[in-house]
């Protein structure tokens, strides 16, 4: 038992790993289903196992018996929103493991759970991207003065001392109860140098978290948050929101001549218009096809923010830079 609980703690104790995905955007519409056993399941953020660029720690449910388990789940979907047709209900629990309790707080993020590797991913590849505010609604029942909290942070690899470098960082708390949707506000400081290649998002039920390991921390079990249409604001009021409608991935970026992009369907009136950071609209083009390929030699060198479009309705935003 002591060797499994080790095994467990480590696999709480957040390592910063990073693969290759796009950020995609949204309102917590989509979920789907994790069935663990006959009388457990769960719902997980995204539409399966490969999109999780906001996850949660729901995974825990996973961990057999015989090592402790299962896991609380602590992240449910929940018809009680502020947008759309679902919102996230984000509940603190603990998770007892023999002599030791663990606080798990109910977090919604690029924190997801890698249970083969014994260690949980952190953050997300986001190239040159800069926002300067992480925004969100949210309503908060707290437990015996327990708070909530929204954090943002923007890295960048440093090869030479082999570690990485925090370039922007924002983080807000909430301690007093919240009864009806209200929008939270996380201003980024950008105090470091250097092009971003990572963004972490954390939004979670409870301030007392430890993003260096989970095991530190600390808080009141059932401090409840609702969290609904997240979203980053870029210069000039672009906005882009987290979880996506349809999956976009643009490549290569930097881009100097073509820009292809790759939707997860075909969108039937599909446009993408392109802005620059000042919010200007700099060229719009049609793509309704899954592989779609777009001029762009005619932009300047710079960082661009897109909105997929299916007639007036917003898909997906992202950005890309243009670099010759």
């Amino acid at each position: 038992m002591k060797k499994l609980i080790t095994i467990l703690l480590l696999a709480l104790a957040v390592n910063s790993a990073y693969s290759q995905s796009n950020v995609p955007n949204g309102d917590f519409e989509n979920w789907y289903n994790v069935v663990i056993s006959a009388t457990l399941n769960y719902d997980e953020l995204g539409t399966g196992p490969a999109d999780n660029w906001l996850s949660t720690l729901n995974s825990l449910a996973a961990v057999p018996p015989t090592a402790g388990g299962p896991g609380p789940v602590t992240v449910f979907k929940t018809t009680d929103k502020y947008s759309g047709t679902y919102a996230a209900r984000a509940v603190s629990a603990n998770f007892p493991l023999g002599p030791v309790t663990i606080f798990i707080p109910g977090m919604i993020g690029t924190a997801v759970m890698d249970m083969v590797g014994v260690k949980a991913l952190l953050g997300r590849p986001c190239a040159d991207c800069k926002p300067l505010h992480l925004k969100g609604y949210y309503k908060f029942e707290p437990v015996n003065g327990d708070s909530c909290s929204a954090v943002i942070l923007l890295s960048r690899w440093n090869a030479a001392a082999k570690k990485r470098d925090t370039v922007g960082y924002g983080k807000w708390v909430q301690k007093s109860p919240v009864t009806h949707y209200t929008e939270f506000d996380v201003p980024v400081s950008y105090t470091g140098t250097g092009a971003i290649d990572t963004m972490t998002v954390l939004v979670v039920s409870s301030a007392g978290f430890d993003v260096v390991s989970f095991v530190s921390s600390v808080g009141q079990v059932g401090n409840t948050m609702y969290v609904d249409a997240l979203m980053l604001e870029y210069p000039s009021g672009v906005q882009q929101m987290l979880m996506p409608e349809v999956g976009v991935r643009v490549y290569p970026n930097p881009a100097s001549d073509i820009l292809h992009i790759k939707l997860s369907r075909e969108v039937k009136d599909g446009s993408l218009e392109v802005y620059n950071v000042a919010g200007k609209l700099a060229c719009s083009y049609a793509v309704s096809q899954e592989e779609n390929a777009i001029p762009v030699y005619s932009l300047p060198n710079g960082t661009y923010y897109f909105r997929l479009m299916d007639g007036k309705e917003i898909m997906n935003t992202g950005s890309f830079v243009i670099k010759k």
